[in-house]
Formats: C-alpha cells, sequence, structure tokens
C-alpha cells in the first residue's frame, strides 16, 4: 500500500523512543504525538510543514515571531492563505524564498499580493537578475517593491534571528543550476537543530561537506532535498546524522523508493507531507513530531 513504508517509519520512531536507540541523541528526546498543552505556554519553536504536494511551504514560529521558508506551487494558494488566516498570521518577520521555482516561490507572491506583510523578503539573487528575470522572481520583487516590503539578498554566512531561534543561512555556487544554488537554513533554537535542504542536488551536498564544518551539517532533523526526488549523497545524511526527517512530496513507493530504502536502511523516521501537514515543536532539547493524514 502507498503509506506502507510511512508506517514502518513511525514504528521506527516508536521504538527508538522506547529503547533509547541510538537514532537519537541522548540530549533530545523525540516523542511522535502532539504537543503537550503546557506547552502552549512556553518558549518553543514550531515548524510546519504544509502538505503543498511537491513543494515547500514551511512556516517557522518563536517567540511571538512568524516567518516562512519558501511558500508552496499555485495549486495550494488558497489554502496556504486559509492557513495562515486560521493560525491568525497576518504578518511575518520573514519571507525567505530558498529558491525561485514555481513550487517554492509562488505561495509568497500570493500571499503578499493578498495582504499578508512582512519586515524583509529575502532571497538569494542579485538586483541585476531581479531587474532581469521576467518570470517568478522577478514579478515577486515588483510586487515587494509596490507594496513597500524591503527586499533583500542573502547567502552565504548570513544569519537571521526569529524570537530565540537562530538561522544560519548557506549557499554552494560552485555550480550553474538554480537547484544546486538554493539557500541551506540550518535553524538552532536550544540544543534543538533542524536542517532545511531547499532543492540542493548532490552535487551541492558533496560541495557543502568541504565548504561547511562539520557541525554546521549536524541536525536533528532534516528536510530532505529535492522533495526526495533522488537519495541525499551518503556522506552529506551521515554528516547530518538526522533523528527524524521532513519530506516535501507524496508517500509515492514507485517514485521514492529509493529515497525510502536508504532512510529505512539507516532506522531513519520519515514523514511525507504531502500526505498530511507535518507540525514539529521543541523546547530547545526534546521534540515533539504529529502529522494528520489528508489534513491541510
Amino acid at each position: 500500500m502507498r503509506l506502507s513504508r510511512f508506517f514502518r517509519g513511525v514504528c521506527v520512531l516508536l521504538v527508538s523512543v522506547l529503547l533509547g536507540s541510538w537514532c537519537f541523541p541522548a540530549a533530545a528526546q523525540v516523542y511522535e504525538q502532539e504537543m503537550p498543552a503546557d506547552w502552549q505556554e512556553k518558549d518553543i519553536l514550531r515548524i510546519t510543514a504544509f502538505a503543498v504536494g511537491e513543494g515547500d511551504a514551511l512556516l517557522l514560529q518563536c517567540g511571538g515571531e512568524s516567518m516562512m521558508v519558501d511558500g508552496g506551487p499555485k495549486p495550494f494558494r488558497d489554502p496556504m492563505k486559509e492557513a495562515m488566516e486560521k493560525r491568525g498570521i497576518s504578518h511575518f518577520k520573514y519571507l525567505l524564498n530558498t529558491h525561485s521555482h514555481d513550487d517554492h516561490i509562488d505561495g509568497l507572491y500570493y500571499l503578499m499580493l493578498n495582504g499578508f506583510t512582512a519586515d524583509e523578503y529575502l532571497h538569494p539573487y542579485t538586483e541585476w537578475w531581479a531587474r532581469a528575470d521576467k518570470a517568478l522572481h522577478g514579478r515577486t520583487i515588483k510586487l515587494t517593491e509596490k507594496l513597500g516590503i524591503p527586499n533583500r539578498q542573502v547567502g552565504e554566512g548570513d544569519t537571521l534571528t526569529l524570537g530565540s531561534a537562530k538561522l544560519a543561512l548557506h549557499r554552494y555556487t560552485k555550480v550553474n543550476n538554480t537547484n544546486a544554488k538554493s539557500l541551506l537554513t540550518k535553524v538552532t533554537f536550544g540544543s534543538a537543530t533542524a536542517l532545511l535542504c531547499a532543492d540542493i542536488t548532490g552535487r551541492a551536498q558533496k560541495g557543502f561537506l568541504t565548504q561547511l564544518e562539520p557541525e554546521e551539517l549536524k541536525a536533528d532533523v532534516i528536510k530532505i532535498p529535492h522533495h526526495g526526488i533522488t537519495p541525499v549523497e551518503p556522506d552529506f545524511l551521515t554528516a547530518v546524522s538526522p533523528s527524524f526527517a521532513v519530506v516535501t512530496n507524496y508517500a509515492d513507493e514507485k517514485r521514492l523508493s529509493k529515497l525510502m530504502f536508504q532512510l529505512e536502511g539507516r532506522g531513519i523516521p520519515h514523514y511525507f507531507s504531502g500526505e498530511g501537514t507535518v507540525e514539529l515543536a521543541t523546547d530547545g532539547t526534546d521534540w515533539y513530531v504529529w502529522q494528520t493524514l489528508g489534513a491541510f
């Protein structure tokens, strides 16, 4: 069945939690359930991977501040808008676009077009490219200027803050490929970490192994590169050494069989956001992860 591997991944997670498996660092306990009610009053980091099919739309919330890392493709414009309204979000500290493909940028454009505001719109491109591009990026930059939302190029070595969470941005540019040059985002909150890999290719993954220090790649959570269409480079996955993974795609056993085999072979529990929005929460040490299948 289509979800059988997903459920096997959940079982691995539960066994790992109960037995204290090597999959999870001693400092980070992972619970496969909704976060406790009293966490609503705590200083926590929340990451939401919305069910936008084969695309990225990640909401980060910490310390009363919100940001988006990409916004998903055109078919999910209205569900994204409704999801923000349901959460009472009308303003973002940042709208961050990792690269200008439709399945990452379109939702950000639509949110701004529909009255959502931001302190800054962030992207990895030069001002020249913003003027030259006649497609998605250029259109979005023109909209930010019309709305008075500052836009800024970010790249390797730039840092951001969201509440008390810290974000480090990285970019591998020794290759002429839009996906490969996607922004890599390392999120740190207390001792809890997440690595959001956008669509970085295998070549970029290999490049980051030499460009970055080991501690810059190590993370509790990995957002699998490029929707899991190809397996993660083995050395890159070893360097990250995640406790669990989020795949921004459907649980398609035929298309993603190699990735599924890779993650299951390493005992890494994984969630497919295309099957239902995935929610993650951490207090800086422990993680809670939950998903409602079929829900946006």
